[in-house]
């Protein structure tokens, strides 16, 4: 203790402990063991103990070497792993699909090569001369496909004189054709609440003018081509039919005519 000479010998000397380099004092005897006579006591400096850690220890450490990344408002990095497998997925679902049309269009272009219907009309005619004036055509289409169907979707249908819209209607729907079948059908055409163009108005108001009249049929046909009970996309088809008649009168007669086909498969 502080204010204390140290401890001298009998000779005077005084004795000065090292503590620094003195051994560790042995350990004592556990009680109840003092009798035995073969008893070792072996040592071990503390810094030299090993000892593996619990697993649930070593997560925790590991955790604590790799901190979550705090702008993953998800929680982990469980999402980012699965978006590449969702995106692998969502491309191989849209090739599947782009092959798929790829092969129907090959199909259809090099083994079937589908073409559009043709067209001819029968006979015209005027049913009510009165405003607006109704009228009644008659068409028969041909499908020219030998092993393909045709089946007519909403379409529309307009009679043009001299450029000049007189009647509109409507295309037969659902309107379907057999491979290379012909099938006769008619087409009501409406005419506008307008004055009708001069020579049109002197054709119905005179049965005896006996002047012919050329008009434009201009039909927009919406079809599918139908193969072993499939339907395909819908195609365009325009067919336009400029035919004459002799007069409207209550016996108008076709002259002549000419239809034309522009048939797009995509």
């Amino acid at each position: 203790m502080e204010g204390q000479a140290p401890p001298q010998n009998n000779n005077g000397t005084t004795t000065v402990a090292a503590f620094d380099d003195a051994p560790p004092s042995p350990l004592p005897i556990p009680p109840g063991r003092a009798n035995h006579d073969n008893m070792y006591i072996v040592q071990f400096p503390k810094d030299q103990i090993y000892r593996v850690p619990p697993r649930e220890n070593a997560l925790i450490v590991e955790r604590y070497r790799k901190p979550r990344n705090t702008n993953d408002k998800n929680g982990g990095r469980g999402c980012c792993c699965r978006c590449p497998r969702v995106l692998l997925t969502i491309a191989l679902i849209l090739f599947a699909i782009i092959a798929v049309v790829g092969i129907t269009l090959a199909t259809l272009f090099f083994i079937f090569n589908p073409t559009g219907p043709t067209f001819s009309i029968t006979h015209f005619d005027v049913k009510n001369i009165s405003r607006p004036p109704h009228y009644e055509i008659s068409l028969r289409a041909k499908n020219p496909n030998e092993k393909l169907g045709i089946t007519y979707e909403n379409s529309e249908v307009n009679m043009l004189f001299e450029g000049t819209k007189v009647a509109a209607g409507k295309f037969p729907m659902l309107l379907e054709q057999r491979r290379d079948a012909s099938t006769m059908f008619k087409v009501d055409v409406m005419g506008m609440n307008r004055a009708l163009p001069k020579k049109m108005a002197k054709s119905m108001g005179d049965a005896k003018s006996n002047t012919p009249l050329t008009f434009d049929l201009d039909m927009r046909l919406w079809i599918r081509i139908t193969a072993a009970e499939l339907n395909t996309w819908v195609m365009k088809s325009n067919v336009v039919c400029r035919f004459e008649v002799n007069d409207l009168g209550s016996d108008p007669r076709i002259l002549s005519q000419q239809c034309d086909t522009n048939f797009r498969q995509y």
